[in-house]
């Protein structure tokens, strides 16, 4: 097999020369001196001479207007050479870029690489160690190109522009070569709607899809809305007037995600933004079974006080003495429907009785805004200690993450590691580093806006709970208690077949 493998290469070898015409003039480098040493080089080694590729009097800065090399790396595709012999590295190329794509071809087509001036050659250990270190530092040119081209991208939107060209978000416009997007007059009335639905007027994000796509509006792309595509407008900070870097979702850049002001103009206002991103954000903890009716807006937050359990919705029709259909809206705790010794003995009640005692309770305690300072103020307290204490971890990761790197990097060279580990080894890290510098920026994402949420709006609010409750609409006691209230625990006590009573054991409030 190594005779084999031999003869093969006394049959395969490439001469490449080159000298520039000032070269040869200055430095005694002519075709003719390099030929004759090379070849007297690839007697000893018993190599066969296949072709000598000559490019006089050209300047080795590229490869692109070279004839002989050009001819050289078609030769070692097709696999008629797989030896390459050189007087010196920089005859090859004056490129490192282009140096390290031959070196790659070479590796690639099974093709050895020998240059006599720097006594490398591919079949020894030192040639070995040379090709190990045109690798590393083809890895590290490729990690450069990439993070020079992040860089590039988050100087842009921290100037305050829009890194987006192919489709700008719905609402804006902007043209070729145009750096401010432009407010898309007929596109900005729809997100104005949108917000409005659902943050003040409690549609959901499927029936506002539903009711843009029922009116035939199209989307920025013409095709139609989604739940999805509501919620990406919704949490799109461009509509405050912001940029962002990256976009946090599925296979999308979340490492280094951002946002910055930006010069474009606002198409809402911060306050209707906030007012529905704290929605969304209340939607995962509050999930209903099904959306409940305006009338049955304790849905979501009522809970057992015998078991733990949510209280579903249960509503029933009859007909009035007018022969009319109407509906009596009650709340059932879920175990209750349980067969088994599990079942709980709370009994069903009606709306009506909840409110009656919710209402006696909110006249037996201190104004509302009172305790929601503290807790809002103890609570932002005890998140930004654990995202400061979040980010020193990461940051301790990502620094111990570096020194292994680097340990292994110099095995690597060293000849302790063999290549095929060494990409796995590289490939880990890259992974567990990129997972750390995520959680890292996400974490003081984070950190920022807790730092610049602004404070809850006074017309948000309801100041005094005492004087306002019985005043507020269906939907605006709904709002209220989605966005502050995050349980009410009540027990039933049944007095007769067709009373009962209801206690509010507790309510505890979620600001946060």
């Amino acid at each position: 097999m190594k005779a084999t493998k031999s003869i093969q290469r006394r049959l395969s070898t490439a001469i490449y020369v080159r000298v520039s015409t000032e070269e040869q003039a200055t430095e005694g480098y002519s075709i003719r001196g390099q030929t004759e040493k090379l070849k007297s080089y690839a007697l000893l080694k018993e190599w066969d001479i296949f072709d000598i590729y000559a490019d006089e009097g050209i300047s080795g800065k590229n490869i692109v207007d070279r004839p002989a090399i050009n001819r050289l790396i078609e030769d070692v595709g097709s696999r008629r050479v797989n030896n390459v012999l050189v007087f010196k590295v920089d005859r090859l190329t004056r490129s490192t870029k282009n140096l390290l794509e031959l070196v790659e071809l070479f590796e690639d087509c099974d093709c050895t690489f020998n240059s006599l001036t720097e006594s490398i050659d591919t079949d020894s250990p030192s040639g070995r160690m040379f090709l190990k270190i045109i690798g590393i530092f083809a890895e590290f040119e490729r990690e450069n190109l990439i993070a020079r081209v992040k860089m590039g991208l988050e100087r842009k939107v921290k100037e305050g522009y829009t890194i987006a060209n192919a489709v700008i978000s719905y609402g804006y416009y902007k043209e070729p070569k145009q750096k401010i997007q432009t407010i898309h007059p007929d596109e900005s009335e729809i997100i104005k709607e949108i917000f409005s639905l659902y943050a003040t007027q409690n549609y959901s994000m499927n029936k506002i899809a539903m009711d843009l796509n029922m009116r035939k509006v199209p989307t920025k792309l013409g095709g139609t809305w989604n739940s999805s595509t509501i919620r990406q407008i919704l949490i799109n900070p461009t509509y405050i007037g912001k940029v962002r870097y990256g976009i946090e979702s599925k296979g999308e850049d979340k490492s280094r995600y951002f946002e910055v002001d930006g010069h474009h103009e606002p198409i809402i206002s911060d306050e209707l933004f906030h007012l529905a991103n704290e929605r969304i954000e209340s939607l995962p903890s509050k999930t209903r079974t099904k959306l409940p009716k305006e009338s049955s807006y304790f849905c979501g937050v009522l809970y057992c006080g015998r078991c733990g359990s949510k209280f579903t919705t249960q509503n029933y029709s009859y007909k009035t003495l007018k022969n009319e259909k109407n509906y009596t809206n009650s709340y059932q705790c879920r175990t209750r429907k349980d067969r088994t010794v599990n079942q709980c003995t709370n009994p069903t009640v009606v709306h009506k009785k909840v409110e009656s005692a919710f209402c006696e309770y909110i006249q037996n305690i201190n104004d509302i805004t009172e305790i929601a300072d503290l807790i809002a103020t103890e609570s932002a307290n005890n998140a930004e200690q654990e995202l400061l204490k979040s980010i020193v971890d990461c940051e301790k990761k990502l620094k111990n993450l570096n020194t292994r790197k680097n340990q292994i990097m110099e095995q690597y060279v060293q000849g302790f590691v063999e290549y095929d580990e060494y990409k796995i080894l590289m490939k880990k890290f890259a992974k567990n580093f990129d997972k750390s510098e995520e959680e890292r920026q996400r974490k003081k994402s984070e950190l920022s806006q807790l730092a610049n949420t602004p404070k809850i709006l006074n017309e948000d609010i309801v100041s005094n709970l005492k004087e306002n409750w019985a005043h507020l609409t269906n939907v605006e006691k709904m709002m209220f208690l989605r966005r502050f209230v995050e349980k009410i625990i009540i027990t039933v006590e049944k007095e007769s077949y067709n009373s009962s009573v209801v206690h509010i054991d507790s309510v505890s409030y979620s600001l946060s």
